[in-house]
């Protein structure tokens, strides 16, 4: 008798896999909500947040910085051409506060 383990999961998988690209899509699809571009899927709605943008692009930032060399030539050309976009959309914004 087989083991459950050795039995394939016909069903498709619900969730894609664990990569640097997906994380990085992840956090696109937040900033964007944070920006008001798309609606926030518990709540169907658009509501902006410029503050958390700021805060979520600091943190690609960050990322940018500290996977300098390690990422493939798709991983690099995604995350610059996100950090070109979202750095655009801050300076287009309202200015932080303070």
């Amino acid at each position: 008798m087989a083991a459950m383990s050795d039995i394939p999961d016909p069903r498709p998988s619900a969730t894609p896999p664990a990569t640097f690209l997906n994380f990085l899509s992840g956090l696109s699809a937040q900033v964007l909500m944070q920006f008001g571009e798309i609606p926030n899927p518990l709540t169907g709605t658009r509501t902006a947040n410029i503050d958390y943008a700021r805060y979520t692009v600091q943190l690609l930032e960050v990322l940018n910085e500290k996977t300098t060399g390690n990422r493939s030539r798709e991983e690099e050309e995604y995350l610059q051409a996100m950090l070109t976009d979202f750095r655009r959309r801050l300076a287009l914004a309202q200015p932080p506060a303070g």
